[in-house]
């Protein structure tokens, strides 16, 4: 079973005359049982990918040029190109195969639409089934979400803490029990309490489900603490990935090294009350422009060797996992 993404480019368009790749050239896979992470800074394109994945991006706005996304789904026995399905045929693909949770539950629940029916409505778009039946899962879903499903099945989301509109947004994305789930920084609207117990949950789902889960975030610190491969992205591109523990603790790419450098928890050399770390500039859209690194505005080890389209490459000694990069400085990071 595996989600398999391969050479994927998405365009974002302005204007007629206006367009950038906010996604290039992309392969990503996740195996069953497995947390991958995508990491980088706002504005990289992380939640773009997530959307494009599974074509909730506004068709005026945006154009996937090219690539697919395969599911092989051994407890569905099916096996599809989501890229290749007729748009009325997404539908049954949506929560059933792969499933969503969305970065902010304020702006994904309906405000005025009882939490319960909205578990049920996902169901029954499904299921063939009694709603009454649909209703008893939608509880029990809720339950497992250490919600009280019957007492809260008739609340709107207002009447709900963050961390429960959160939680009830997990339940929706894993009540049809989908062979894949992509989180979309789940845990940004959250205090650390609050997070920490999401990030339990969605542990204790990969373990009882073996789902594979795509874990997007800004934060190295919840990268390294629930996902097993991460790949670092920047304005559209792959710059880094690998087994999260070997890419943290030994960074290749100048980016994930900046990015590492960046929070004192994982920099080794951090001193108590040192001025924090920080990568000069910021993500511009020219950073989206061919014909050079993407990083390069913001590099310590750029030349002009770094003004030119440079391919990821592999960097793995016999008997390691895979590391790829996408330098041409790697050996003197």
């Amino acid at each position: 079973m595996s989600l398999e993404i391969k050479n994927f480019t998405v365009e974002l368009r302005k204007d007629n005359a206006s367009s950038i790749n906010v996604t290039d050239d992309l392969y990503l896979k996740v195996d069953e049982g497995e947390v991958v992470s995508v990491v980088g800074e706002s504005g990289s394109g992380k939640s773009f990918l997530g959307l494009s994945i599974l074509r909730l991006n506004p068709s005026h706005i945006s154009n996937i040029i090219s690539g697919e996304v395969k599911i092989r789904c051994k407890s569905q026995n099916e096996e599809i190109d989501i890229m290749k399905l007729e748009p009325e045929k997404l539908i049954g693909v949506r929560g059933r195969l792969i499933s969503m949770i969305f970065q902010d539950p304020n702006t994904s629940l309906n405000p005025v639409m009882k939490i319960g029916e909205q578990i049920t409505e996902a169901i029954l778009a499904h299921k063939k089934i009694p709603k009454k039946e649909a209703k008893d899962i939608a509880i029990s879903y809720l339950d497992s979400m250490n919600i009280d499903g019957k007492s809260r099945f008739a609340s709107y989301p207002y009447e709900l803490s963050g961390g429960m509109r959160q939680r009830v947004m997990i339940a929706m994305a894993m009540v049809l029990n989908p062979c894949f789930l992509i989180a979309d920084e789940p845990t940004t609207a959250l205090d650390v309490t609050t997070s920490l117990q999401v990030l339990k949950l969605i542990g204790n789902i990969r373990k009882k489900s073996n789902i594979g889960v795509i874990f997007i975030t800004h934060d190295l610190t919840i990268a390294k603490s629930i996902s097993d491969r991460t790949y670092v992205f920047y304005a559209g591109h792959v710059m880094e990935s690998g087994n999260t523990e070997d890419l943290i603790n030994n960074p290749m790419h100048p980016y994930t090294f900046s990015l590492i450098k960046s929070v004192p928890s994982l920099s080794a050399d951090y001193v108590p009350k040192q001025k924090l770390f920080t990568i000069p500039g910021f993500l511009k859209k020219d950073d989206f422009s061919k014909g050079k690194c993407r990083f390069y505005s913001r590099c310590f080890k750029r030349d002009d060797e770094c003004l030119r389209d440079i391919p990821l490459k592999s960097f793995t000694d016999s008997g390691q996992e895979a590391r790829y990069v996408r330098c041409i400085k790697v050996n003197n990071v």
